[in-house]
């Protein structure tokens, strides 16, 4: 079992904020959003907890329009918000620029705050709180869940999708090989396939997932693989915290 290794800080965040933003996340989000709104209500007040390049929040908002567009007896999905919290400057000033271009200024604000601090927003402010490959960049992931428990109305829903880590190395490059892109590097060594390789090492078994919601007061089995590479948490508030 390969052991958890965290992710180095980046040398040239603004260089790594690019070439994630290059790199294709299409059908993994398209994925994520279709999956949150098939499985259970949303919003209307979201959090994005490591919002990134904003590209989630913008999928949320254009699918919440077309559900209410094609089902006049579905919720009225059209005026849903969203607040994107991030803590890398460079990933926001991305952010900024697609909400812009998507014309979605009105339903999605951005805001920096400290992932690591599970005080860094009020409580209680969203109907929903979702995540997306986001744990597995932090030193302490369980200090991010209790933030967004925090954030949580009473009974509001969590939706958290992250990378698990494999067994071996030989599975990590296989996983790599398969969806890490292209394998060019830059002069600074920044390649997808070496995020996707350091992200894999970076990322939590689906047994240290399970005891972490446990010790937080949520079901272990609302933790469940849910592709090759995922797992997902998909659950209401617990009353304890």
């Amino acid at each position: 079992m390969l052991s958890r290794t965290c992710e180095p800080p980046a040398d040239d965040p603004k260089l790594e904020a690019k070439v994630y933003r290059e790199m294709d996340h299409g059908d993994v989000n398209r994925r994520f959003v279709t999956d949150l709104f098939r499985s259970g209500p949303v919003g209307p007040r979201v959090i994005d907890l490591g919002c990134g390049p904003a590209l989630i929040p913008i999928l949320l908002c254009e699918h919440a329009e077309q559900i209410t567009c094609d089902d006049v007896e579905s919720d009225d999905h059209s005026e849903l918000v969203v607040m994107g919290v991030d803590n890398c400057a460079e990933m926001l000033e991305l952010a900024r620029f697609e909400i812009e271009f998507a014309g979605r200024l009105r339903q999605i604000q951005l805001q920096r705050i400290d992932l690591s601090d599970d005080e860094s927003l009020d409580a209680e402010l969203a109907d929903t709180v979702i995540c997306n490959t986001v744990l597995h960049h932090l030193d302490d992931p369980a200090a991010a869940l209790r933030l967004a428990i925090r954030a949580l109305q009473p009974a509001g829903r969590l939706f958290i999708r992250d990378l698990v880590r494999p067994e071996t190395e030989t599975e990590v490059e296989r996983l790599v090989a398969l969806h890490g892109g292209a394998v060019e590097e830059n002069a600074s060594g920044v390649s997808p396939s070496q995020l996707l390789r350091q992200s894999f090492y970076a990322s939590l078994t689906l047994a240290e997932i399970r005891g972490l919601v446990s010790d937080l007061g949520i079901d272990a089995d609302c933790v469940n693989m849910t592709s090759d590479r995922h797992w997902t948490l998909d659950c209401r508030r617990p009353e304890r915290s």
